[in-house]
């Protein structure tokens, strides 16, 4: 089924790669402009190819213009924070339509860079996306809307599919923590190899100088009751009262998820690249099936109907074993999965623009978020569509299956606040001094790492505007105590010995030639005996 339903996508998804992008010249001032990010794969070629389809239906032509993930918000925070005397006087590009990643629109509406759609929910009808995308369209417990959902990131765990079935392994060996640990542990030990004799490692969290590590960490503090932010609530006479928000990142179950994410990130035998490595670097690993299992997204899998000249993974060692989706380990708090991804949203510069203008942009927004738009675009990135009325068609595939089960039976997102961002920010770089801590093998790490723990706290209560009024000595000895006890593990034998995977064909021509030279060595010997 799996190979039917990737052949249907390759097919279908062929005639959008190669069609041709560009658009009819015309004026600038009668074009609409999009602003998008590169989302994957030919993401340009099927964005452009819906554009085109707006374009001959309404004869309003579409300019659409990408902009690299690592700079956007920068960009748009400079063009945004612009006024109209000062857009018209520099002749400067104004989007129309704006793509954000999902934890950035409580940022923009809060600093009014992007309008209020309140007037357009009934039209394209809300209730068609997932809870979780929706929360992030507000700000805080604010009801106005933004931003609508586009599509998703929906983060699980994959594994090399041969070399997981070879070691006789399944969902039930990473039911919970522990099994999760002795699995990994297993796997490490078994020092196993790739078919191009290269080592494989059990499982990496990419740390060096990275951006996901909020992403990586979340599920984990979750699975144990634990967060980064929450509410805060003020008790009196016996009623609450809702008062901001608070770091959650020392509080004790935080702690506790905390400890077991930096056994990741500790554990040489278990994750011996991680501290040198960032997740692009270690996703590569993946590809190269040199690593058993990967906390990934769904792009992964769109990417391997592709070839290497588009970007794609079709030639690659991963490609040949196969990938599965398995459910990520059950806490005492639950399973979690993270969901984040992207909305389009108005920007607010629109409003000083003609009536006709706002009303030509609304339309283009709808348009992009009919669900036949948001299916094609989202089949051919390989992220999962923010709308629930298509994902039954995705769940054909047993690894969007695993995916879709995680998004609707526990998935969560961050916490809509404007300060989330600057939040990411303080929690990488607290990842990143915790890798160089641990790979500075004369520091003191049962120190340093709660002095840097407690550095992220108070820098996120100070971002939140929240004092907390405790003693910081003893917070830093509390959090010391937390990180310093064990973490339980279940040793978890394999049941079946590991095979190689499929060996290069000059390998395969080599051991052959070897093997008929025996052959003719032995018949010339005994016919000489004759």
């Amino acid at each position: 089924m799996n190979k039917i339903f990737g052949l249907f996508l390759l097919v279908v998804f062929s005639v959008a790669a190669f069609a041709d992008p560009e658009l009819h010249a015309v004026p600038a001032k009668d074009t609409l402009s999009l602003w998008v990010m590169d989302d994957g794969v030919n993401s340009g070629f099927a964005l452009q190819k819906i554009t085109r389809k707006y374009s001959q239906q309404t004869k309003k032509p579409v300019k659409v213009r990408f902009l690299n993930w690592g700079e956007a918000f920068d960009e748009l925070q400079r063009v945004f924070a612009m006024d109209s005397s000062e857009v018209e006087a520099s002749g400067v590009e104004v989007p129309d339509v704006v793509q954000l990643g999902s934890s950035w629109v409580p940022y923009f509406a809060d600093a009014g860079m992007i309008s209020s759609i309140d007037s357009l929910l009934d039209v394209v009808d809300s209730t068609r996306f997932y809870s979780e995308a929706m929360k992030a369209t507000h700000v805080g417990r604010g009801k106005e809307t933004y931003a609508l959902p586009w599509f998703l990131d929906v983060r699980g765990l994959f594994v090399n599919e041969r070399l997981w079935l070879s070691m006789g392994f399944n969902d039930e060996d990473v039911e919970n923590f522990p099994e999760f640990y002795g699995t990994l542990r297993s796997v490490a030990k078994a020092q196993l190899k790739n078919g191009y004799g290269r080592p494989v490692t059990a499982f990496e969290f990419g740390v060096r100088e990275d951006w996901t590590a909020q992403q990586q960490m979340a599920p984990i503090l979750w699975s144990f009751g634990g967060d980064l932010v929450v509410e805060c609530e003020v008790h009196e006479n016996d009623s609450s009262r809702f008062s901001g928000y608070r770091s959650a990142l020392v509080d004790s179950a935080s702690l506790v998820g905390l400890r077991h994410y930096l056994k990741f990130v500790r554990d040489r035998e278990i994750s011996p690249n991680g501290l040198r490595e960032n997740s692009s670097q270690i996703a590569d690993r993946f590809v190269r099936s040199e690593m058993l299992m990967i906390h990934g997204t769904s792009e992964i899998i769109r990417k391997m109907e592709f070839g290497s000249d588009v970007g794609g993974l079709m030639e690659s060692p991963l490609a040949k074993d196969g990938i599965a989706v398995i459910p990520s380990p059950k806490g005492p708090a639950g399973r979690f999965t993270f969901v984040g991804g992207s909305h389009l949203a108005l920007p607010k510069l629109l409003s000083y623009r003609s009536a006709q203008r706002q009303k030509e942009a609304a339309d283009l927004f709808l348009f992009l978020l009919r669900a036949d738009n948001v299916d094609q675009y989202s089949r051919q990135i390989g992220f999962l569509p923010a709308d629930r009325s298509l994902i039954h068609l995705w769940a054909q595939d047993s690894r969007y299956y695993q995916l879709i089960n995680g998004l609707e039976k526990d998935g969560r997102s961050f916490i809509n606040i404007p300060e989330w961002r600057e939040v990411e920010v303080v929690m990488n770089n607290m990842v990143g001094r915790i890798a160089k801590s641990l790979a500075d093998t004369s520091s003191d790490e049962s120190d340093e790492i709660p002095r840097v723990v407690l550095a992220a706290h108070e820098q996120i209560d100070s971002l939140l505007r929240h004092e907390s009024g405790l003693d910081r000595d003893s917070l830093w000895a509390c959090i010391r105590l937390a990180l310093m006890q064990p973490v339980e593990e279940h040793e978890n034998e394999i049941r079946e010995e590991p095979q190689e995977t499929e060996r290069p064909l000059f390998v395969v021509l080599v051991a052959a030639a070897a093997l008929v030279l025996v052959v003719v060595v032995i018949v010339v010997v005994l016919r000489r005996k004759r």
